[in-house]
């Protein structure tokens, strides 16, 4: 799974008038609505339990009609106060039937932000995370209950979430539009919007009290993908101080710009249109094009264009084309569960290897053969780049953490071998209530350990004041933070055997291919 702009700026007079109210804040309402003044107009957000929430905040112009498959565009501003108490439509995606209104409305004008602080300013600036969503590169939304930040937030930081065009809206290289651009970013509009969003926190986070000079940028999944993305990207550089990547590092070759062109023209001819025009493909009904394909099933993502990607986020980690900042990166340790498939058919696939993994590869303690293959398919998949990213993150230079999430929940615990895909977010977020009747102090335990190391990395560039009790990376040894049932635990070239057998086996050809 696998970010240029084009920004319009707002006329001097525009400007100004805002320069000079940008710091005026109103409280109005009976004290539970809040203004604030950005660079597109006054915005009002809801004060409730501590925290206060605009929600449905434009960072460019919607990308419908004449801007569809361009760059983000624009410095959106309105007249009056814009009310920003809901969440905005979610990007184009495909979902599984749901209830009516179950869910919020997909459209192409979907390009907001949600952000949330703590109600109490403070003469001093509060460090911004900004959160990149998950989902393929073809679903899911910052308006997902899970990413709610109001609970981060009141941890003392400015937290940020964005919308970004998926699927075919975000990720789409048809030639025509390559012709249409010669030279400019192409493709990779998905990863577009989430540098102008990011331009965006630059220009207008202090009104909200946040330091514009202080971003931690963070994803999971293919938002971790996209933060690694942003960091080989030349397009992205000085947009953020710091990154987390929690498994966002697959293995698997990137695509390239050829195959995104061949893949969007065997798209567009399935709508029907033969070497059509650039006007043309935007001319088409957004449902058609939703039409292509199921939801995991479009081959949509982020593809070496030459301008947003010169090369993948794994060489640009190995040369050192990376953005300079302080990293923590990390996994978790039963990946698989979220991608059954992944598992089924290695015993038969490294017949030949098996006696050696089951050597190294306890099935989380159980021997059993489907959970040693979930372990191998844990480290095939995720884990064994994601540590590959770190060394070579670290001798680049730049400080480097590595975690290891492990920990079960109480529900969890004798179901499933380890902890999966997604899992930890629900501690990242303080929102372990959506998966678990009952929170406690176990619950709460992770959520703070999580927490507050995320919180301190976002305001000193470190995740723990004692050096010791989470080492960074160093070209020499890898030092890994794991997270357990039991706490934390600093272990020292974790399971290397195992994940070098891992990487092997991953490197071979699959069944097919060669």
């Amino acid at each position: 799974m696998r970010g240029s702009l084009a920004w319009l700026a707002m006329t001097m007079g525009v400007m100004l008038a805002v320069a000079a109210s940008i710091t005026a804040e109103a409280q109005t309402g009976g004290g539970n609505a809040v203004r604030i003044a950005v660079s597109g107009g006054v915005l009002e957000g809801i004060d409730h339990d501590g925290v206060v929430a605009f929600l449905g905040v434009p960072y460019a112009e919607p990308p419908v009609g004449a801007l569809r498959w361009r760059p983000p565009q624009g410095d959106p501003h309105w007249r009056g106060v814009r009310r920003a108490e809901h969440f905005a439509s979610e990007c184009m995606q495909r979902r599984r039937a749901e209830p009516a209104g179950a869910e919020p409305p997909v459209s192409e004008d979907c390009l907001y932000l949600n952000i949330w602080r703590p109600v109490r300013r403070t003469p001093v600036k509060l460090p911004v995370m900004v959160w990149v969503h998950g989902g393929a590169f073809v679903v899911g939304s910052a308006s997902q209950p899970l990413y709610d930040g109001a609970n981060l937030a009141r941890r003392g930081v400015v937290v940020v979430t964005l919308n970004y065009r998926l699927g075919l809206f975000g990720f789409f290289a048809h030639p025509a539009l390559v012709r249409e651009s010669p030279g400019g970013p192409i493709g990779n509009y998905g990863l577009l919007d989430q540098i102008a969003a990011l331009r965006w926190v630059r220009r207008n986070i202090a009104a909200f009290g946040g330091n514009p000079a202080d971003v931690t940028l963070f994803g999971q999944s293919a938002g971790g993908a996209a933060v690694s993305d942003l960091m080989a990207s030349p397009l992205a550089r000085g947009s953020f101080e710091r990154a987390i990547i929690e498994s966002g590092i697959f293995s698997g070759p990137p695509t390239t710009l050829a195959q995104a062109e061949s893949a969007a023209e065997a798209a567009a001819r399935s709508w029907g249109l033969n070497n059509p025009s650039a006007a043309a493909l935007r001319r088409l009904a957004a449902a058609k094009i939703l039409g292509h394909g199921s939801p995991l099933a479009v081959r949509a993502g982020p593809m070496i264009d030459g301008r947003v990607l010169p090369e993948d986020a794994l060489s640009a980690f190995e040369a050192g084309k990376v953005a300079h900042v302080p990293l923590i990166i990390g996994s978790n340790s039963y990946e698989a569960g979220f991608f059954a498939a992944m598992a089924r058919g290695l015993p038969q696939r490294f017949a030949r290897e098996w006696p050696r993994v089951e050597a190294l590869f306890d099935g989380y303690g159980t021997h059993e053969t489907a959970n040693v293959a979930g372990e191998l398919a844990t480290d095939m998949m995720i884990t064994a780049p994601t540590w590959r990213v770190a060394r070579a993150a670290a001798r680049a230079g730049l400080p480097t953490y590595l975690y290891y999430y492990a920990y079960l929940r109480p529900s969890q615990r004798g179901h499933v071998p380890g902890a999966s895909h997604i899992d930890e977010v629900y501690a990242v977020f303080d929102r372990m209530g959506l998966v678990e009747k009952h929170t406690g102090r176990d619950t709460q335990r992770i959520v703070d350990a999580i927490e507050s190391r995320w919180v301190h990395f976002a305001l000193t560039g470190r995740p723990t004041a004692e050096p010791a009790a989470w080492p960074a990376v160093t070209p020499a040894g890898l030092k890994v933070l794991e997270f357990t049932d039991d706490g934390t635990l600093v272990r020292n070239d974790f399971a290397s055997e195992r994940l070098a057998l891992a990487s092997a086996l991953a490197a071979q050809p699959a069944p097919g291919r060669r």
